[in-house]
């Protein structure tokens, strides 16, 4: 169940590779290619354009020296640019499985811990945990709809929590006030209430860490340098080809084009990896859906253990 989530977004989703060369080489879905192709044709057609018009013109002709130093110079660019992205996707990927684990052992600690608490402060508990994760990635995406939240959380938590401009928070609050009842209650020990909040602090971090990602875009200053510095090149770059390739020029123009300005799309889309519109972003509704699956598969495990302690035993009621 992908929650809304389309089959048109859900092909830009980050996936393994495919098993051959080709397959790899040709691929089209989850490609930069679709998304530079006008570019690329843009600056075919200039530089037939270019072809046409300068013909066997020597004096507009440039020297391609200046253009192997500058190549040189704009390919470290786009290799910053690029690193620069793939940072902040590792990290984000990164921040999420700090999110898994933490969330599975939040709700372990707290499901197995609570042994005397009633089933009631555990089913809410599990369920606030579970929605967490859903409640992040809708956050982190703009995203207000609360769907995928519906059918875990009671109507009247759900309404709260639809009230709040920053969701996660009071999701997390609501994980506190119940580990403080349950502390207050005796139903947790000092001892795993503390380790519950520990786990509990670090779920705050994480989407806090992700929204630093998510607010803080690359420098303009240098998107607007790259950019202008890769228009004057392909700008002037067909005045160096056309005089020496004749026609063949519009060729080379292609083959230098199209992996420049694919390389700076790739590096655009990595910046955000939790948009659904950009390309290989992490698959975050798999993510929350796999720790609601886990979560609810411990309170099911805590629960029937919980049933199987308070059955009177065959040796007692034969005492009896």
């Amino acid at each position: 169940m992908f929650f809304g989530l389309n089959s048109n977004l859900r092909q830009y989703t980050n996936r393994l590779e495919h098993q051959t060369f080709l397959g790899n080489a040709l691929a089209w879905v989850g490609s930069a290619s679709p998304r530079v192709l006008p570019g690329v044709a843009l600056s075919v057609a200039y530089c037939s354009i270019v072809r046409w018009i300068v013909a066997d013109k020597s004096e507009f002709a440039l020297d391609i020296g200046p253009f192997e130093y500058s190549g040189v110079v704009l390919g470290l660019m786009l290799v910053f640019r690029i690193n620069a992205g793939y940072d902040r996707w590792w990290e984000a990927r990164k921040l999420w499985g700090s999110v898994v684990n933490q969330s599975r052992n939040l709700g372990i600690i707290g499901l197995a811990y609570s042994t005397s608490a009633p089933a009631r402060w555990k089913r809410e508990f599990s369920s606030l945990v579970q929605a967490f994760p859903h409640l992040m990635r809708l956050s982190l995406r703009g995203d207000r709809s609360i769907q995928s939240v519906s059918s875990i959380l009671p109507t009247e938590t759900l309404r709260t929590i639809e009230a709040a401009s920053h969701r996660p928070s009071i999701c997390a609050l609501m994980i506190a006030q119940n580990l403080h009842e349950a502390r207050t209650q005796g139903w947790l020990d000092s001892f795993s209430y503390q380790r519950a909040e520990r786990e509990r602090a670090i779920l705050i971090d994480d989407i806090g860490a992700c929204e630093r990602i998510l607010k803080t875009p690359m420098p303009f200053v240098f998107a607007i340098k790259l950019k202008r510095f890769l228009l004057f090149f392909l700008l002037l770059l067909p005045f160096a080809l056309v005089y020496r390739l004749g026609w063949w020029s519009v060729l080379v123009d292609f083959l230098i084009a199209y992996p420049l300005l694919a390389l700076d799309r790739i590096g655009l889309e990595l910046q955000n990896p939790f948009a659904r519109e950009n390309l290989s972003h992490l698959p975050l509704n798999e993510i929350c859906e796999t720790i609601e699956k886990n979560v609810l598969e411990v309170e099911n495990a805590a629960l029937a253990t919980s049933k199987e302690q308070s059955r009177p035993r065959l040796s007692e009621v034969r005492s009896e």
